[in-house]
Protein backbone atom coordinates (compact mmCIF):
# COMPACT_ATOMS: atom_id res chain seq x y z
CA UNK A 1 0.00 0.00 0.00
CA UNK A 2 1.61 3.52 -1.04
CA UNK A 3 3.19 5.66 1.76
CA UNK A 4 2.37 9.11 1.41
CA UNK A 5 4.08 11.74 3.33
CA UNK A 6 3.24 15.14 3.35
CA UNK A 7 5.80 18.04 4.34
CA UNK A 8 4.87 21.23 6.06
CA UNK A 9 4.85 22.71 2.32
CA UNK A 10 2.43 20.30 1.50
CA UNK A 11 -1.35 19.54 1.30
CA UNK A 12 -3.35 16.46 -0.22
CA UNK A 13 -5.83 17.01 -3.65
CA UNK A 14 -9.02 14.32 -2.79
CA UNK A 15 -9.76 12.85 -6.06
CA UNK A 16 -12.36 10.23 -4.36
CA UNK A 17 -12.67 7.62 -2.04
CA UNK A 18 -13.28 3.94 -2.17
CA UNK A 19 -13.62 1.02 0.40
CA UNK A 20 -10.52 -0.29 1.62
CA UNK A 21 -9.42 -3.44 -0.31
CA UNK A 22 -8.24 -6.17 1.71
CA UNK A 23 -7.77 -8.93 -0.69
CA UNK A 24 -4.01 -10.42 -1.30
CA UNK A 25 -2.64 -9.63 -4.34
CA UNK A 26 -5.55 -6.52 -4.83
CA UNK A 27 -3.33 -3.87 -6.45
CA UNK A 28 -4.98 -0.55 -6.00
CA UNK A 29 -2.22 1.62 -4.48
CA UNK A 30 -1.38 3.90 -7.45
CA UNK A 31 -3.04 4.72 -11.02
CA UNK A 32 -0.75 5.77 -14.37
CA UNK A 33 -2.61 9.00 -14.82
CA UNK A 34 -0.45 12.28 -13.90
CA UNK A 35 -1.95 14.93 -10.63
CA UNK A 36 -3.37 17.25 -10.52
CA UNK A 37 -0.10 19.51 -10.65
CA UNK A 38 1.22 17.55 -13.29
CA UNK A 39 4.05 16.66 -11.58
CA UNK A 40 3.28 14.22 -8.25
CA UNK A 41 1.15 11.12 -8.70
CA UNK A 42 -2.21 10.01 -7.16
CA UNK A 43 -1.85 7.14 -4.51
CA UNK A 44 -4.09 5.13 -2.51
CA UNK A 45 -4.02 6.65 1.30
CA UNK A 46 -5.42 4.25 4.15
CA UNK A 47 -7.70 6.44 5.82
CA UNK A 48 -10.30 5.50 8.38
CA UNK A 49 -10.82 2.29 6.66
CA UNK A 50 -11.45 3.74 3.48
CA UNK A 51 -8.67 4.12 0.79
CA UNK A 52 -8.57 7.98 -0.67
CA UNK A 53 -6.77 8.87 -3.27
CA UNK A 54 -4.42 11.80 -2.80
CA UNK A 55 -1.77 13.50 -4.92
CA UNK A 56 0.55 16.08 -3.03
CA UNK A 57 0.00 19.88 -3.98
CA UNK A 58 2.38 22.45 -3.17
CA UNK A 59 0.62 24.59 -0.58
CA UNK A 60 2.40 27.90 -1.67
CA UNK A 61 1.88 27.53 -5.14
CA UNK A 62 -1.09 25.74 -5.69
CA UNK A 63 -3.38 25.06 -2.75
CA UNK A 64 -2.74 28.65 -1.91
CA UNK A 65 -3.59 30.02 -5.74
CA UNK A 66 -6.48 27.74 -5.75
CA UNK A 67 -9.29 30.30 -5.46
CA UNK A 68 -7.99 32.45 -7.79
CA UNK A 69 -6.77 29.94 -10.39
CA UNK A 70 -10.71 28.93 -9.96
CA UNK A 71 -11.45 32.06 -12.77
CA UNK A 72 -8.94 31.46 -14.79
CA UNK A 73 -10.54 29.28 -17.82
CA UNK A 74 -7.07 28.20 -19.25
CA UNK A 75 -5.80 26.50 -16.07
CA UNK A 76 -9.46 25.05 -15.16
CA UNK A 77 -9.41 23.63 -18.61
CA UNK A 78 -6.18 21.97 -18.18
CA UNK A 79 -6.51 20.89 -14.51
CA UNK A 80 -10.18 19.56 -14.96
CA UNK A 81 -9.08 17.60 -17.44
CA UNK A 82 -6.66 15.85 -14.85
CA UNK A 83 -8.89 15.40 -12.01
CA UNK A 84 -11.65 13.75 -14.57
CA UNK A 85 -8.74 11.47 -16.02
CA UNK A 86 -7.50 10.69 -12.37
CA UNK A 87 -10.89 9.85 -11.44
CA UNK A 88 -11.88 7.68 -14.60
CA UNK A 89 -8.99 5.49 -14.61
CA UNK A 90 -9.61 4.95 -10.47
CA UNK A 91 -12.92 3.99 -11.14
CA UNK A 92 -11.88 1.47 -14.07
CA UNK A 93 -10.25 -0.19 -11.22
CA UNK A 94 -12.30 0.25 -8.03
CA UNK A 95 -15.57 1.74 -6.66
CA UNK A 96 -14.97 5.28 -5.78
CA UNK A 97 -16.73 8.20 -4.49
CA UNK A 98 -15.78 11.08 -6.84
CA UNK A 99 -14.80 14.19 -4.75
CA UNK A 100 -15.68 17.86 -5.78
CA UNK A 101 -12.99 19.52 -8.05
CA UNK A 102 -10.46 21.30 -5.83
CA UNK A 103 -11.23 19.59 -3.01
CA UNK A 104 -7.96 20.14 -0.61
CA UNK A 105 -6.64 19.28 2.88
CA UNK A 106 -3.83 20.92 4.84
CA UNK A 107 -2.55 16.78 5.30
CA UNK A 108 -3.30 12.96 6.60
CA UNK A 109 -4.73 14.17 9.64
CA UNK A 110 -7.07 16.92 8.28
CA UNK A 111 -8.18 14.36 5.86
CA UNK A 112 -8.72 11.49 8.31
CA UNK A 113 -11.12 13.79 10.24
CA UNK A 114 -12.92 14.21 7.23
CA UNK A 115 -13.74 10.78 6.48
CA UNK A 116 -14.26 9.50 9.81
CA UNK A 117 -17.22 12.18 9.99
CA UNK A 118 -18.71 10.61 7.02
CA UNK A 119 -18.40 6.96 7.47
CA UNK A 120 -22.11 6.33 8.06
CA UNK A 121 -22.69 7.99 4.40
CA UNK A 122 -19.93 6.66 2.74
CA UNK A 123 -20.60 2.98 3.85
CA UNK A 124 -24.47 3.53 2.53
CA UNK A 125 -23.17 5.25 -0.87
CA UNK A 126 -20.49 2.47 -1.46
CA UNK A 127 -23.39 0.13 -0.70
CA UNK A 128 -25.68 1.89 -3.83
CA UNK A 129 -23.22 2.26 -6.52
CA UNK A 130 -21.27 -0.95 -6.05
CA UNK A 131 -20.54 -2.50 -9.59
CA UNK A 132 -22.50 0.02 -11.04
CA UNK A 133 -21.34 3.24 -13.91
CA UNK A 134 -23.46 6.08 -14.58
CA UNK A 135 -24.96 6.67 -18.13
CA UNK A 136 -26.69 9.51 -19.40
CA UNK A 137 -29.24 9.34 -22.07
CA UNK A 138 -30.56 12.32 -24.32
CA UNK A 139 -33.75 12.59 -26.42
CA UNK A 140 -34.11 14.73 -29.34
CA UNK A 141 -36.27 15.52 -32.05
CA UNK A 142 -35.78 14.61 -35.29
CA UNK A 143 -35.59 17.68 -37.40
CA UNK A 144 -37.48 17.80 -40.78
CA UNK A 145 -35.95 18.63 -44.08
CA UNK A 146 -38.60 21.83 -44.57
CA UNK A 147 -37.50 22.96 -40.54
CA UNK A 148 -34.30 24.81 -40.79
CA UNK A 149 -32.62 25.44 -37.37
CA UNK A 150 -33.10 29.83 -38.37
CA UNK A 151 -35.46 30.73 -40.84
CA UNK A 152 -33.06 32.63 -43.71
CA UNK A 153 -35.40 35.43 -44.42
CA UNK A 154 -34.53 37.12 -40.68
CA UNK A 155 -32.75 39.81 -41.48
CA UNK A 156 -32.71 41.49 -38.00
CA UNK A 157 -31.40 40.07 -34.55
CA UNK A 158 -34.89 40.35 -33.32
CA UNK A 159 -36.63 38.46 -36.26
CA UNK A 160 -33.61 35.57 -35.38
CA UNK A 161 -34.95 35.78 -31.33
CA UNK A 162 -38.44 35.68 -32.45
CA UNK A 163 -37.88 32.47 -34.77
CA UNK A 164 -35.84 31.04 -31.97
CA UNK A 165 -38.56 31.02 -29.97
CA UNK A 166 -41.33 30.38 -31.88
CA UNK A 167 -38.97 27.20 -33.00
CA UNK A 168 -38.53 26.01 -29.28
CA UNK A 169 -42.12 26.92 -28.74
CA UNK A 170 -43.23 24.00 -31.24
CA UNK A 171 -40.79 21.57 -29.58
CA UNK A 172 -43.22 18.49 -28.24
CA UNK A 173 -43.52 18.56 -24.37
CA UNK A 174 -40.88 16.29 -22.70
CA UNK A 175 -43.92 14.52 -21.06
CA UNK A 176 -45.21 13.11 -24.09
CA UNK A 177 -45.96 9.45 -23.31
CA UNK A 178 -43.94 7.79 -25.53
CA UNK A 179 -40.64 9.73 -23.52
CA UNK A 180 -41.76 8.66 -20.49
CA UNK A 181 -42.25 4.97 -21.48
CA UNK A 182 -38.88 5.65 -22.58
CA UNK A 183 -37.97 6.59 -19.05
CA UNK A 184 -39.88 4.05 -17.25
CA UNK A 185 -38.18 1.27 -19.04
CA UNK A 186 -34.65 2.37 -18.43
CA UNK A 187 -35.74 3.38 -14.94
CA UNK A 188 -36.70 -0.54 -14.23
CA UNK A 189 -33.54 -1.66 -15.77
CA UNK A 190 -31.33 0.83 -13.65
CA UNK A 191 -30.80 1.09 -9.35
CA UNK A 192 -31.26 4.60 -9.39
CA UNK A 193 -31.91 7.80 -11.50
CA UNK A 194 -31.59 11.46 -11.69
CA UNK A 195 -32.70 14.55 -13.80
CA UNK A 196 -29.70 15.94 -16.14
CA UNK A 197 -30.78 19.21 -15.71
CA UNK A 198 -33.58 21.28 -17.46
CA UNK A 199 -34.04 20.80 -20.84
CA UNK A 200 -33.76 24.36 -22.70
CA UNK A 201 -32.98 25.91 -25.95
CA UNK A 202 -29.80 25.15 -25.12
CA UNK A 203 -29.50 22.19 -27.41
CA UNK A 204 -31.78 22.51 -30.94
CA UNK A 205 -34.55 19.93 -30.70
CA UNK A 206 -33.52 18.04 -27.33
CA UNK A 207 -36.61 16.43 -25.36
CA UNK A 208 -35.59 14.94 -22.55
CA UNK A 209 -32.62 13.90 -20.59
CA UNK A 210 -31.86 12.04 -17.39
CA UNK A 211 -29.24 10.43 -15.68
CA UNK A 212 -28.86 6.53 -14.52
CA UNK A 213 -27.21 4.58 -12.75
CA UNK A 214 -27.19 0.91 -14.09
CA UNK A 215 -25.49 -2.28 -12.73
CA UNK A 216 -22.88 -3.65 -14.91
CA UNK A 217 -24.82 -7.50 -14.71
CA UNK A 218 -27.59 -5.79 -16.50
CA UNK A 219 -25.98 -3.70 -19.33
CA UNK A 220 -27.05 -5.95 -21.71
CA UNK A 221 -30.42 -5.53 -20.95
CA UNK A 222 -30.18 -1.73 -20.77
CA UNK A 223 -28.49 -2.21 -23.90
CA UNK A 224 -31.60 -3.91 -25.46
CA UNK A 225 -34.31 -1.19 -24.04
CA UNK A 226 -32.24 1.68 -25.75
CA UNK A 227 -31.79 -0.50 -29.08
CA UNK A 228 -35.64 -1.06 -29.12
CA UNK A 229 -36.57 2.40 -28.71
CA UNK A 230 -34.08 3.65 -31.50
CA UNK A 231 -35.66 1.43 -34.03
CA UNK A 232 -39.28 2.96 -33.13
CA UNK A 233 -38.32 5.84 -33.17
CA UNK A 234 -36.48 5.67 -36.64
CA UNK A 235 -36.66 9.10 -38.32
CA UNK A 236 -38.91 11.22 -35.91
CA UNK A 237 -36.38 10.78 -32.21
CA UNK A 238 -32.10 10.34 -31.88
CA UNK A 239 -31.49 8.94 -28.40
CA UNK A 240 -27.58 9.89 -27.56
CA UNK A 241 -26.16 7.74 -24.42
CA UNK A 242 -22.73 8.73 -23.09
CA UNK A 243 -20.76 6.67 -20.43
CA UNK A 244 -19.83 4.26 -18.75
CA UNK A 245 -19.21 7.34 -15.96
CA UNK A 246 -17.91 7.24 -12.34
CA UNK A 247 -21.32 7.94 -10.39
CA UNK A 248 -21.39 11.32 -10.23
CA UNK A 249 -24.44 12.09 -10.21
CA UNK A 250 -25.52 9.61 -6.99
CA UNK A 251 -23.11 9.92 -4.54
CA UNK A 252 -25.15 13.16 -2.66
CA UNK A 253 -23.38 14.54 0.29
CA UNK A 254 -20.66 11.85 0.37
CA UNK A 255 -19.16 12.97 -2.17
Amino acid sequence: MANTKVGTAEALYLYGISPEVKKAGKNTARIAASGIDGVHGVDALPCGGFLCWVSQVDQSAFAKALETNMENLDWLAEHGVRHQEAVAEIARNATIVPARFGTLFSGPAALEKNIRSREKALNQVFEKIADADEWGVKVFNERQPHTPAVTAAAATGREYLQEKAARIKRRPESSNEEVRELGDALASVARDSAPSGKVSGGQVDLVWQATFLVPRKKHAQWERVLREFVERWSGTRRIEVNGPWPPYSFVGDAG
